[in-house]
């Protein structure tokens, strides 16, 4: 099983219309495979997906990384609805 944790996410840039964040997770590996990939759903206040993120890498079975990526030209808009995020 893999457990997710602590996701946070910082704008790294914008403009009028759109923007880049960063988002990073503590993942856990508790599955049999050190290539993992982890799809993140940005929901907003009534819980719905309104954006999602992959984020991939390489941790030993049974320990646990930060995962990060970037996202560009994201909807302003779209971004500021989020109000959570979690594993999907």
């Amino acid at each position: 099983m893999i457990t997710v944790s602590d996701i946070a996410t910082r704008v790294v840039s914008e403009d009028e219309d759109d923007l880049s964040f960063a988002i990073k997770a503590l993942v856990q590996n508790g599955s049999d495979d050190p290539e993992l990939y982890v799809e993140l759903q940005g929901l907003d206040s009534d819980g719905f997906e309104i954006y999602d993120v992959m984020l991939e890498g390489t941790i030993p079975i049974g320990t646990s990384k930060v995962l990060t990526t970037k996202e560009n030209y994201v909807d302003k808009e779209i971004f500021e609805q989020i109000r959570s995020w979690q594993q999907k």
